[in-house]
C-alpha cells in the first residue's frame, strides 16, 4: 500500500489580492509562513519516506517550515496549472479578455491562453504518481488546482462544468491543508480531506510569561 499526504502551500500576498498565480514564482506571506510553521507544530516528530515539492517557492518554503530537518524532492511536475495570460491578474481583470468566457466554460479540455487545461496538468501529474512505489509514506506539497485535480481524478469526484462556477471541483483545499489517500493495487481511497485543524488556535504558539 501506498499512503500519499498532499498539502497546499501557506498564502501569498498574491492569495490575498485575489491574484491568479499559476506558475509565477511568488513568496509566502507573513502570514503562510505562520501557518506552515503551525502545520510544523502539528507534525512534530513526524517522518514521511519521501518529501516532495512543487519547485515553486510558495510550496518549497512551506516544505521547509513544516519539515524543516527533512530532504526536499523539487518536482516541477507538481506545479500548479499554468494559466498563461491569465497569471497576475484577478478574476474581474480576466473576464475582459477576449477568450475569458471560451475557456471558463470548460477548463477542464480548454487551455487557458498560453497555458493549460487541467487535462493537460493531469498529463503531467499522473506519471508522477505512477512512479511512486508501494509500501511507501509520501508527502507533496503543491498548489489548489493541482491538489484538487489529482485527488478527483484519483477518487473520481466529478469534474464538470458548473453553471455559475469557474471551476469544476466538488472540493476545497484550503491553505496549509492536509489531504491523504492510499493506493491498494490500482484502487485509491481517501482517508483524509482538507484537514486544516492546525490553524485552530491550540496550535498557535504560546507566549512566554514574563
Amino acid at each position: 500500500m501506498l499512503r500519499l499526504t498532499l498539502v497546499r502551500h501557506g498564502i501569498t500576498e498574491w492569495n490575498r489580492l485575489g491574484r491568479w498565480q499559476g506558475h509565477t514564482d511568488t513568496e509566502l506571506s507573513p502570514e503562510g509562513e505562520r501557518q506552515a510553521r503551525q502545520l510544523g507544530r502539528r507534525w512534530q516528530g513526524r517522518r514521511f519516506d519521501r518529501v516532495y515539492s512543487s519547485d515553486l517557492r510558495r510550496a518549497h518554503r512551506t516544505a521547509e517550515l513544516a519539515l524543516p530537518d527533512a530532504e526536499i524532492i523539487l518536482e516541477p511536475r507538481l506545479r500548479e496549472v499554468s494559466f498563461g495570460e491569465f497569471d497576475g491578474k484577478t478574476e474581474q481583470e480576466n473576464r475582459l479578455h477576449p477568450l475569458f468566457a471560451d475557456w471558463a466554460a470548460d477548463p477542464y479540455r480548454s487551455p487557458a491562453p498560453g497555458g493549460e487545461s487541467l487535462e493537460d496538468l493531469l498529463i503531467r501529474l499522473l506519471p508522477w504518481v505512477s512512479e511512486l512505489e508501494d509500501g511507501l509514506d509520501v508527502v507533496a506539497f503543491s498548489h489548489s488546482c493541482t491538489l484538487r485535480t489529482l485527488i478527483s481524478h484519483l477518487v473520481r469526484l466529478p469534474m464538470e462544468p458548473r453553471e455559475g462556477r469557474i471551476w469544476p471541483f466538488v472540493i476545497t483545499t484550503p491553505h496549509t491543508s492536509v489531504s491523504v489517500l492510499e493506493r491498494s493495487g490500482s484502487d485509491w481511497s481517501l482517508v483524509r480531506l482538507a484537514d486544516d485543524a492546525h490553524l485552530e488556535p491550540a496550535f498557535a504558539p504560546q507566549e512566554t510569561p514574563a
